[in-house]
């Protein structure tokens, strides 16, 4: 019988002590938060964004928070200010205005900032699972039912003129097990 209880003893540690897995990203100041063509109901802007940065990952497990940090600057129109993954702080791109993706996005007592860094949870086909919601400098976010990745892009109406990227670091915690 004690053949069975070290290898339980040992697998349960071995959980215990899993490491997180890291990911960089990069993200381009002209990609979309999300797909259009597959959230007609999530429309946005001029329709001349780029694709988003896109994490596809099988560690990517319902009710997990992720740590996303960003670094990097991007610019709003060609030849303008550059400005961090917060955005033009001068600039409120908030629910009142339907052209930004932030107009879908729920702040919770946060302002959405022109050219911040926002995301969303997506299921395989790529339409938006939960609410996108903003990441700037830092966030932690819950992974929901449903997702397959996390879309990651610039909130704008107008891509073509922006330039920059951001990098985009996102800490995935290992799914722990509990032995009872």
């Amino acid at each position: 019988m004690k053949r069975y209880i070290l290898p339980i003893i040992a697998m349960a540690f071995l959980a215990a002590t899993a490491e997180a897995k890291t990911v960089t990203l990069r993200v381009d100041a002209q990609a979309a938060p999300w797909r259009t063509g597959s959230n007609p109901k999530l429309a946005f802007g001029l329709a001349d964004a780029r694709s988003p940065a896109l994490l596809v990952d099988t560690a990517l497990l319902p009710g997990i928070t992720l740590h996303v940090t960003a670094t990097g600057l991007t610019t709003t129109v060609t030849g303008g200010g550059s400005y961090g993954p917060e955005g033009q702080s001068d600039w409120i791109a908030d629910r009142g205005m339907a052209l930004f993706p932030s107009y879908y996005i729920e702040a919770k007592g946060r302002v959405a900032h022109l050219n911040e860094l926002v995301g969303a949870f997506v299921d395989a086909d790529g339409k938006v699972v939960g609410k996108p919601f903003l990441i700037g400098s830092a966030a932690n976010v819950p992974v929901p039912d449903g997702a397959a990745g996390l879309s990651l892009g610039i909130n704008d109406d107008r891509y073509s003129d922006n330039s920059g990227s951001l990098t985009v670091t996102i800490v995935i915690p290992e799914a722990k097990v509990i032995v009872e």
